[in-house]
């Protein structure tokens, strides 16, 4: 299963059809301990389960500073290099977010912000790849989902149809696995979303040389 850590990757993206897809994982939030994050490692645990590779940054570890658009490139944290090569490596993404004041968290809208660092380099933005978004809380959650699917398109990735919103006995802590059967149901169907369309837009891309 997938953990949080802050891996070195090279920037390039896979070109051999038969490769795993390449998940990051983006979400958490900055507490210890999580339950988004327990609901992201959830969700890239059934994707490991279908044959994907994954990885995990969360809000917590990738501890960003305030986003700068002055601050150029060159001049940016060792950890900002690590965000935008993972992201550039990915072939798919999920991104997790918390409900604060209904909507997403500051803290990991900041994340976001970062990818606008050396953004004329392709695929710093999520650049046509396919996104799966997962938000925890209560009822205001789709506000979250709603609001990460604004950055998406911003961003220039493409949203899959099934989305994931979990409340707190929907995780189990302790394990960071699916508690309840019919939020699984869902995740998992959003993983094969996930998995299938970025099989296709990788599998286009290798027969056209893209």
């Amino acid at each position: 299963m997938a953990t949080p850590v802050l891996p070195n990757s090279d920037t390039d993206s896979h070109t051999d059809s038969d490769a795993p897809v390449r998940i990051l994982g983006l979400g958490g939030s900055t507490r210890a301990g999580s339950i988004t994050e327990r609901l992201l490692t959830a969700v890239l645990g059934l994707a490991d389960e279908a044959g994907a590779q994954t990885t995990l940054l969360s809000v917590r570890d990738l501890d960003l500073p305030m986003f700068n658009d002055d601050i150029p490139f060159g001049e940016q944290p060792d950890v900002v290099h690590t965000l935008l090569a993972e992201v550039r490596a990915a072939d798919a993404f999920v991104l997790a977010s918390p409900t604060y004041h209904g909507t997403i968290s500051g803290a990991f809208k900041n994340v976001l912000d970062f990818l606008n660092v050396d953004n004329r380099v392709p695929r710093t933005y999520f650049d046509g790849r396919p996104i799966g978004l997962a938000a925890f809380g209560g009822p205001s959650a789709l506000n979250v989902i709603n609001a990460l699917g604004h950055s998406v398109r911003g961003l220039r990735g493409m949203q899959v149809p099934t989305v994931l919103t979990a409340g707190r006995n929907a995780i189990d802590g302790e394990t960071a696995t699916f508690a309840d059967d019919a939020t699984r149901a869902r995740a998992e169907k959003m993983v094969g979303e996930l998995i299938l369309l970025a099989r296709l837009l990788r599998d286009s891309q290798v027969r056209t040389g893209v």
